[in-house]
């Protein structure tokens, strides 16, 4: 289908537009909060790459490389010396992740449809989950970003066998609603084209970079695994065998230059894979463990100590667009998009370790889904509803999505009522570095707690005479100033200081 010229223009101004606003509305957020405990531990593995104490790949407790060497890369390029890092400069690394991300929906517009595709990132653009997890110094919104680049990458080399006349047709989208083909036909004919090297090689070097980003990254090369042989016979992969053996070396160089530390410590590399039986042995029995129900609750109409929160109209309108895209209306791309999404869910669902920002991946597909919902609205409606009642929904989806920005953006951006949030760093705790930063360098200051109080450790970096204990030490006398985790200790005469929900840091004098 060609696609006029006006249309085009119209389309790109939009698209524009979208990512200015996701844009901005991501930097006005970037320092709205102090560093999470998690923030904090990735801040302070860069902070030491930058300055040169090298890295080294820790299997028991910390994710892959890439998050480090990219921010100390933007870092040597834009010229931030290991001091000038602070919340805002870290945060926008992941920032261009989050924008990335709503760029590769707009560049799906072709399988997809423009209208599908413009509701679908600009639902992403405002959304509070978004706007958050995209401000978040963690490795998500990278992993976010590297998987749906994947997920098109690999469905456009998977579907670039042999193939029907009404197959090719169902193979393309484009206008500004949703393709118009017949359903993907069971059998094949004609000459098979060669699947390429490059997409090959792409793919191999995207499934590396999701490795050295999470080590959860099986998950969604499983997740995946369903959605292609969704929309292709498992018969059919011989087509594809020439071009497994380069994909596979182009992951393996990627993973091994990521883990080895660019060739420096080799150890790395088997470290990588022994990861996997940590967070294996992580995945259930942990304070992080929630019911399979989490997410959906999270997205579901409830309450929060007297708040309200929830995004029903979007679930409502994902779900029509999970039931069109297996219509006879659908393409492969928005069948496979349903697949992989609910495939996604349902993993995610049925590990207990759950937080929120382990939905960012999925709820991408969900926003796309729900354009593609809004839109297939039209199909269901009579002649003279269908025109109006999509632009309805859409301005009611993001009039919804906005009005939850002044409350999980605005009052509540730091408070543990907001569902989006997760064991969120009590913004007291910026009152602490201030009273410490006050005391002179040479005073030692002891930290008493179960896990190192993080993000303190980060905002102390510079300090010379600072340890951290898990329980108190035989020589504590010797310290000038003790920070005691409630925790632990509620010590007498001492001043609270909030760490995050239910724990306190108490600051005594020696």
């Amino acid at each position: 289908m060609v696609v006029p010229a006006h249309s085009r223009r119209l389309f790109l101004f939009a698209a524009g537009l979208i990512l200015v606003g996701a844009a901005a509305l991501r930097f006005a957020q970037i320092d709205r909060r102090p560093f999470h405990a998690d923030e904090g531990v990735q801040a302070y593995q860069t902070w030491q790459l930058l300055r040169g104490d090298g890295y080294t790949y820790d299997p028991a407790d910390k994710h892959g490389p890439w998050l480090y060497y990219a921010a100390a890369g933007i870092a040597k390029i834009s010229g931030w010396a290991p001091a000038a890092l602070d919340e805002s400069r870290l945060r926008s690394v992941t920032l261009l992740a989050g924008l990335g991300t709503i760029a590769l929906m707009l560049g799906a517009a072709t399988p997809l449809g423009c209208g599908p595709v413009l509701i679908g990132a600009a639902l992403l653009a405002i959304a509070p989950l978004a706007v958050i997890y995209d401000t978040y110094f963690i490795q998500e919104a990278w992993f976010c970003f590297f998987t749906w680049a994947l997920f098109f990458a690999a469905l456009r080399w998977w579907d670039s066998g042999p193939k029907t006349s009404s197959e090719s047709r169902a193979s393309a989208g484009g206008g500004l609603g949703p393709a118009r083909a017949p359903a993907r036909q069971e059998s094949r004919c004609g000459r098979s084209s060669e699947p390429s090297l490059t997409g090959a090689l792409l793919i191999g070097a995207l499934v590396g970079l999701m490795q050295a980003t999470k080590e959860t990254s099986v998950l969604h090369f499983a997740a995946l695994a369903v959605a292609l042989f969704a929309i292709r016979p498992l018969y059919e992969i011989r087509h594809f065998w020439p071009r497994v053996l380069p994909a596979f070396g182009m992951a393996a160089l990627v993973y091994v230059v990521f883990y080895s530390a660019f060739f420096t410590r080799w150890a790395g590399v088997a470290d990588g894979l022994r990861a996997y039986f940590h967070y294996a042995g992580r995945a259930a029995g942990s304070a992080h463990d929630q019911p399979w129900s989490y997410y959906l609750a999270l997205l579901w109409p409830h309450s929060i100590q007297g708040v309200r929160w929830g995004e029903p109209l979007l679930l409502v309108m994902a779900l029509g667009g999970m039931i069109s895209a297996f219509s006879s209306r659908a393409t492969i791309t928005q069948r496979a998009l349903a697949v992989f999404t609910v495939t996604l869910l349902v993993i995610y669902s049925l590990i207990p370790y759950k937080t929120p920002w382990l939905l960012l991946t999925p709820y991408v597909g969900l926003t796309m889904l729900a354009g593609l919902g809004v839109i297939e609205s039209a199909q269901m409606l009579p002649a003279k509803f269908a025109s109006i009642v999509p632009g309805l929904l859409c301005a009611a989806l993001l009039f919804a999505s906005g009005w939850r920005d002044f409350s999980a953006l605005g009052r509540y951006a730091n408070d543990d009522r907001n569902p989006y949030v997760y064991q969120p760093t009590s913004s007291d705790l910026t009152r602490l570095v201030k009273t410490l930063g006050a005391v002179a360098a040479d005073h030692k200051i002891a930290v008493v707690s179960p896990d190192s109080a993080w993000p303190l450790p980060w905002y102390l970096r510079d300090r010379p005479a600072v340890g951290y204990f898990s329980t108190p030490p035989e020589n504590l006398a010797a310290y000038d100033l003790i920070l005691f985790d409630s925790r632990l200790e509620t010590p007498l005469s001492a001043t609270a200081f909030g760490l995050r929900p239910n724990v306190m840091l108490w600051l005594k004098p020696r």
